[in-house]
């Protein structure tokens, strides 16, 4: 968290952003795709959450524009949306519905957040079973 209190306001707002909207949203999303809400046979309460979810990525797209990170340095902000962004494409398996590889920014600000050691050591608690 930075100690400068503009840099705090700002990374707040975003760790702000990740809870009411991007949680909520790419949560609901994954329920659609990959649990209860695939069989429902109206399709419109999917797809409202996949055009959500695909706002999101582009509010995300724009702020990621010529920075590595999402409140220029590496932050709680960041540690709060890997997941999420993450289990787009790991988990609910929307890379195609999403058009995931349309966001350039987002995905180049995964990749270096999973090359963290300390992400990668977060995704496997708990333990995967083997």
């Amino acid at each position: 968290m930075p100690v400068d209190p503009a840099r705090r306001y700002e990374t707040l707002a975003w760790v702000f952003f990740q809870m009411s909207a991007i949680g909520p949203m790419f949560g609901q999303l994954g329920f659609f795709l990959r649990f209860g809400g695939k069989d429902i046979e109206d399709k419109r309460p999917r797809q409202r959450f996949v055009d959500e979810t695909k706002r999101l990525l582009g509010v995300l797209e724009r702020q990621l524009e010529g920075r590595d990170w999402i409140v220029d340095d590496y932050s709680i902000a960041d540690i709060a949306t890997i997941g999420w962004v993450n289990a787009l494409g790991a988990f609910y398996a929307a890379v195609d519905i999403l058009g995931l590889d349309d966001y350039a920014n987002v995905q180049a600000w995964l990749e270096r957040a999973l090359a963290r050691p300390a992400v990668q050591r977060g995704l496997h608690i708990p333990a995967k079973p083997a």
